[in-house]
């Protein structure tokens, strides 16, 4: 006979994996951790694994509990569809979002991507947190994680919004004084001054595409900086050639402050916008409209994409 599960089980074990903890599930479901712990007890000894690791500092899926967690997250997203098309919650998009995003991404696109969003749907109050590390959407209260990375492992789905490319770029002021590189070469042969973003250089390199090759030329940087603000900063000041995201130079570029060169020479480094979010949450109208609208929005108003390459496509 097969085991006997309720769905309040798929809810405890589902809250569990997205908070970290059982206490921290206790308190959002209104239960107490002990009723959360019989819960969980209860759903192993009917399906006969563990679904849980705990260590002193916290509760991890299992390989098989991430396996069954994935299935229990697409029966409770069904579930919430229906409650959904019942309660007709689809045409009622209000109440609090909470959106994480990149330091950089946050001040150069987000502002303008959110105020759009909050003209579309004005009964949404948007919390906005801008750090530049990977937060626990669980632990931190946050619904929608906007990251650029080249990664998606972790509990959370991930919907890809846009390619982010890097331009190399300067002011015309300082190339119309320093002579503007024809080629990567170019910019030791000319004592040209490199600002460079450590994460964009491969055992001190640069490292870029040029007719199908992959090459690289070793940098000697006049400045180095972990924030590309601070860089696209120096850059406006006259003081050398920086490799700068497509999404922070665009509105420059197209401004003519600065300029692109060497648009042959492709920067090989590329990473990925991704939303981030729990697949068990997607059905809440604030995520799930606020996902698509930003995918939307970068398409039609993302001008930067267009300075660096195309859009990703739908996934």
């Amino acid at each position: 006979m097969k085991p006997v599960t309720s769905l309040n089980q798929f809810v405890v074990l589902a809250k569990i994996a997205e908070t970290g903890g059982l206490s921290s599930a206790a308190r959002e479901l209104g239960m107490t951790p002990s009723a959360v712990s019989k819960s969980l007890a209860l759903l192993e000894e009917q399906l006969g694994v563990s679904l849980v690791r705990r260590t002193t500092r916290a509760v991890t899926l299992t390989t098989h509990g991430k396996l069954f967690f994935q299935r229990v997250s697409r029966i409770l997203a069904d579930v919430e569809d229906a409650l959904d098309e019942v309660g007709d919650l689809r045409n009622r998009t209000k109440g609090d979002l909470h959106v994480s995003c990149s330091i950089a991404f946050g001040c150069t696109q987000l502002v303008g991507i959110v105020s759009r969003y909050r003209q579309a749907y004005p009964e949404v109050n948007v919390h906005i947190s801008l750090d530049d590390r990977l937060v626990n959407l669980g632990e931190e209260n946050i619904d929608v994680a906007l990251r650029i990375t080249d990664a998606t492992d972790g509990p959370y789905a991930a919907r890809r919004l846009a390619q982010i490319r890097w331009v190399y770029c300067a002011t015309p002021a300082y190339l119309d004084r320093h002579g503007r590189p024809q080629s990567p070469h170019d910019l030791k042969e000319q004592g040209h001054q490199l600002l460079v973003y450590p994460a964009m250089t491969r055992g001190g390199a640069w490292t870029y595409w040029h007719d199908g090759v992959l090459e690289r030329i070793k940098v000697n940087p006049s400045l180095e900086c972990n924030s590309s603000l601070a860089l696209l900063n120096f850059t406006l000041a006259h003081q050398g050639i920086a490799c700068l995201p497509n999404y922070v130079a665009s509105k420059y570029i197209h401004e003519g402050e600065i300029e692109v060169i060497l648009p042959d020479y492709r920067a090989a480094s590329e990473h990925t916008l991704y939303a981030m979010y729990f697949q068990s949450r997607y059905k809440n109208p604030l995520i799930r409209t606020f996902v698509d609208f930003i995918r939307s929005d970068i398409q039609t108003n993302g001008d930067w994409q267009g300075q660096s390459g195309e859009m990703a496509p739908a996934v």
